[in-house]
Parts: C-alpha cells; structure tokens; sequence
C-alpha cells in the first residue's frame, strides 16, 4: 500500500470549490445585516442541535477508558500514535438499534469518535480486526480535520451534489488512510463488507461477486441515489480498498451508456410531471376564468349591471344617466318597480354612490326606505362607508332602526342605540 496514494485525488478539489463558494456566501452575509442575521440563526440552530445531540451521547454513551473495555481503549491509543494525532480522542459507544455505524465529531474544542453498539460487539465476536479499521476510519477525519472543514464549508451545503460529492471523497481517503494505519486490506474490506450485510454473515459473503454488482447493478436510479449520497457504494469502497492494495486489481466499472440513459428518463419524467402539473394548473385557471367570464356576461354588460326585469328607469338609474331617468319618470315608469334581485332605481342609485340620481328618484316618490333581498337602501350605504349617501337618505325619511333580510340595520351596522346617537355618527364621518 503506497502511503502517497492515500488521499483521493478528488477530495481537495471539490473542498476548494467548496470553500470558495462558502467564502462568498460569508462575505455577503458580513456586508448585509440580514444575511448576518439569518447565518447566526442558521448557525445557532444547528450549534444548539448539535450539542444536544452529543450531549445526549455523552450522558448516555458509554466511554472507552482504562477501566472500561481496556482492550479497545489500548488499541486507540496505539491507532492514535500510529496515526500521529496530537491527542487521543474521546470514544463512546451507544445504543444503535442494529444500525451498523460510527461517526467522528467535535464536542466544545474536543474531539470524539462514536460507535454504534453493533460495531462495537465486533471485538467481542473475534473481529478485532475489523472493528480496528472501523476506529482507524474515523481516526483519519479527525486526523484529516473533516469535521472543521465539514463546519467551515456549510453554505456549499445549498449547491446540488457539491457537498455530497466532497464528502464521498473523504470517506475514499478515510479508508484508504485506516487500511495502511492498521496495513490490512483484507479486513478493511471485510469491516466494509458488513456493512452491507451484517455483522453474523459478511464472513461469507463472495468479495469478487460483491464487486461485480458495480457492473450489474448498474443504472440511472443506483447512478442517482449514490450522487444524492453522503457516501460511496460499498462495493466501490471495498473495491478502492482493492486497488490500493493492488495497483494491478480487476476493476469493475459503471455502465455509462445505461446511467445516461437512465438520467435521461428519469430528467424526462420529472419534467414531464412538471409540464403536466403546469398544464393541468393552466387548463383548471383556463375554466375558471372561463366560468368567471360566462357569470359576469349574465350579469354585466357594457351599459352597466344587467338583471332580469329592469325598467327603463331602473337601467337610467344603473348608468347614472340623469336625463333618461327624467325621462322614465316622465314616461311613467313605477319608481319603486324592482328587477329579479329585488333591487328598485334608488337602490341602484345608492349602489353607485350616486347621490344626484337618489335625490332625484326620491323627489319623485321613490320609497326611501326600499331594500333589495339582503339590506335596506341606508343599510346598504351604511355598509359600504357610504355616509354621505346614508346622510341623504336619513334626511330624507329614512328608518335607521328596520332590518334588512340579513337581520341588520343601519342602526345595529353602527352601534347606535337612538336616532340622535345615529345622526351624530353620520355627522361625526362626513
């Protein structure tokens, strides 16, 4: 195993590309108070979730020391000088509910190794070996500051696949720099391979077939879960292992043809959901509106509001036209006749605003104290802030105190308990 071959010749590159972008992103918070906000809240949040997290582990977890597994706690010291790391971390193991894992981290300034309780009984099940490519692993990130990089490079988090693509090259390294630390390949791929299987059956498991599947098993769907993946497959880890043992290995490699093709639907498919998604939200607006448009041509037209039943005058009153509605009245239209809706040409009138077409229709014997099928003419005006209109009519005989057919009156619209309290509201708002 050449030591100079231990770092995976994409890991430097993509934390450059990283680092570059994360700079960027810290520049533009320091210079924009609310990018300085929303990164320390980012920050805290994630800080306070992390000390929890390892706090809990820490409270719970047991430490490897000298008087607890004394085994292992020798073997990571001897890991950690072999390694030439500055000072030994702290191990803990935890409770994993059959998950097979280990993780290296940062507790306040210190740093920390944790493994799962199910890669831990390795050492008691005669996989001391394994277990020690395990530890050596997560060793290499701390030896290799992957956490403190991890940390600084967050923002590149928010590029599609950058992040994941750097961290999958970390873990290339972190094998390769455990398999020379411990110099055994073959239980590096083995601590590899249980990963994939379990700790009772990975003895058995055919290591050449197991690379192979690189091969078979390859298409857009495994191409895509693994770039969406903050690790490599197993296969090609173990198979890394491989070449860095032996320079002159039988390598496996993807199928590209098939993965471009699989990219390819997959890419077609999610745009296909897309445009279908976009047509369907179109076409459902499309008859909306169209529905919108059919109602309001039964209901407007360009002379104004058009309901069955309307006079002559009630359509003078509609468009505000002063000399045909004189001319209706004239004519001898009913000044209170109503259309469909129950609404007589006062109530049009007060509709509109149009405080000369009610006084004109009142002059005329129009009653003031119409209504339509919800509310009166006063509690209509009342209702739309209309006060000059409700002045009007009030002065003009109207009844604040009767309800129109939604049970209110002009009355109850402002709180007023007497006519006077009700004239003074007037007032006060014109």
């Amino acid at each position: 195993m050449d030591r100079s071959a231990i770092q995976s010749n994409r890991e430097t590159i993509y934390f450059i590309i990283s680092l570059i972008f994360s700079i960027l992103v810290y520049v533009f918070a320091i210079i924009s108070v609310v990018g300085i906000a929303i990164a320390l809240i980012i920050f805290a949040f994630m800080l306070f979730a992390n000390a929890m997290m390892l706090g809990s582990i820490r409270g719970n977890g047991m430490r490897i020391h000298e008087r607890q597994f004394p085994d292992v706690y020798e073997r990571v010291q001897i890991l950690s000088k072999e390694m030439e790391l500055k000072k030994v971390p702290e191990v803990f193991v935890i409770q994993s509910e059959g998950a097979l894992n280990a993780f290296a981290t940062r507790f306040f300034g210190r740093d920390m190794v944790v493994l799962y309780s199910e890669v831990f009984e390795l050492a008691r099940e005669q996989g001391q070996a394994e277990l020690d490519f395990i530890i050596a692993h997560e060793l290499a990130h701390v030896k290799r500051r992957h956490v403190w990089k991890n940390l600084l490079i967050v923002p590149a988090g928010f590029i599609p696949f950058l992040s994941q693509a750097y961290s999958r090259s970390c873990e290339y390294t972190c094998d390769r720099h455990a398999a020379f630390a411990i110099q055994n390949a073959a239980a590096a791929k083995r601590a590899l391979t249980l990963l994939g299987i379990g700790k009772k059956m990975y003895t058995e498991v055919n290591e050449e077939a197991y690379r192979e599947q690189i091969s078979t098993e390859s298409n857009g769907i495994v191409w895509l879960s693994e770039v969406l993946s903050s690790h490599p497959l197993l296969p090609k880890r173990i198979q890394a292992i491989q070449q860095f043992e032996e320079s002159d290995a039988r390598v496996y490699t993807q199928n590209t043809g098939r993965i471009a093709i699989g990219a390819a639907l997959i890419f077609a498919g999610i745009m296909g959901v897309y445009f279908v998604s976009i047509a369907l939200f179109a076409g459902g607006t499309l008859v909306y509106s169209q529905f919108l448009s059919g109602f309001d041509d039964a209901l407007y037209s360009d002379e104004g509001f058009s309901v069955e039943g309307q006079t002559a005058l009630i359509a003078a009153a509609d468009e505000g036209n002063l000399v045909d509605a004189e001319a209706a009245i004239a004519d001898g239209d009913d000044v209170d006749a109503v259309d469909s809706g129950g609404a007589s040409a006062l109530m049009y009138a007060v509709y509109n605003g149009d405080s000369e077409m009610a006084s004109l229709l009142i002059d005329a014997g129009a009653d003031v104290n119409t209504e339509d099928d919800y509310d009166t003419a006063i509690g209509t005006a009342i209702y739309y802030e209309d006060y000059g209109m409700a002045q009007l009519l009030f002065e003009r005989g109207a009844d604040p105190t009767i309800a129109g057919n939604d049970g209110m009156s002009a009355m109850d619209y402002t709180e007023a308990s007497t006519e006077a309290e009700f004239a003074d509201y007037l007032t006060a708002n014109n």
